[in-house]
């Protein structure tokens, strides 16, 4: 869930130094956060500068795409890890570098994303003109409780998956991947392809699942020790936390 596009002119309006080295450190800091990982390059569609004096020093812009995946094997049963993660509103639980989710219209599933931004690099985004970097719109679709569907409507363009699999043979155990595409600027590419970007994205993303694992088995096995009555289920709170 990422930005907005620059507009098609964006090569000429950066073409400044001081002030096209200003976009590009902007650029560059907020696509880390979001844990943007490319991994290949390929020519934009959209046409190039529309000024014609403009087009002869300018070409189309490049484009960046990528893909990052994950996944792990959670103790708590499908449907549970469904109807939480499907609760968009408490991804910053998950991901402390969110700021907020809101679902602003649950009938289309559309929602507002904030991403959490240290104070200095706020005033980089204003200065840098940037804003929507640290703001923007997604919506997603349920198949429940197989699969969560997302895609960006505003921002960096973006979309991916969730699923929730039962382990074989294991009706408390599922195995929850998550897989997100990116389609980034050009200014990006240079800071998205070096192995701390790609570590950085990793990261982010293991960490979240991680808490989002913590916190699901704790619920499970709660659950489970209440049904119950305090009894056996003890023993499956204490396994769940190991």
């Amino acid at each position: 869930h990422l930005v907005a596009p620059l507009p098609d002119d964006h090569c000429c309006a950066v073409s400044s130094v001081g002030n096209g080295r200003m976009r590009s450190l902007c650029l560059s800091s907020l696509l880390l956060l979001h844990g943007a990982c490319c991994c290949y390059i390929a020519p934009a569609s959209r046409s190039e500068c529309s000024n014609t004096a403009s087009r002869r020093r300018c070409r189309p812009p490049l484009l960046w795409s990528g893909e990052t995946s994950a996944e792990l094997v959670i103790r708590a049963p499908p449907q549970l890890l469904f109807e939480v993660y499907a609760d968009i509103e408490r991804m910053p639980e998950w991901s402390p570098l969110l700021e907020r989710v809101t679902l602003v219209d649950p009938a289309a599933r559309r929602s507002e994303w904030a991403l959490r931004v240290p104070r200095p690099l706020t005033r980089l985004v204003n200065a840098a003109g940037l804003q929507n970097l640290v703001q923007w719109e997604a919506m997603h679709e349920l198949d429940p409780p197989r699969a969560l569907r997302w895609r960006s409507l505003s921002g960096v363009q973006n979309s991916g998956e969730a699923t929730f699999t039962p382990v074989a043979g294991q009706p408390r155990a599922t195995t929850v991947r998550l897989r997100m595409s990116y389609t980034l600027p050009d200014l990006a590419g240079p800071l998205a392809e070096t192995r701390l970007a790609q570590s950085f994205v990793r990261r982010t993303m293991h960490g979240a699942m991680t808490r989002f694992r913590d916190a699901m088995e704790a619920q499970a096995a709660a659950a489970v020790a209440a049904d119950d009555g305090g009894g056996g289920g003890a023993a499956v709170a204490e396994a769940a936390m190991e």
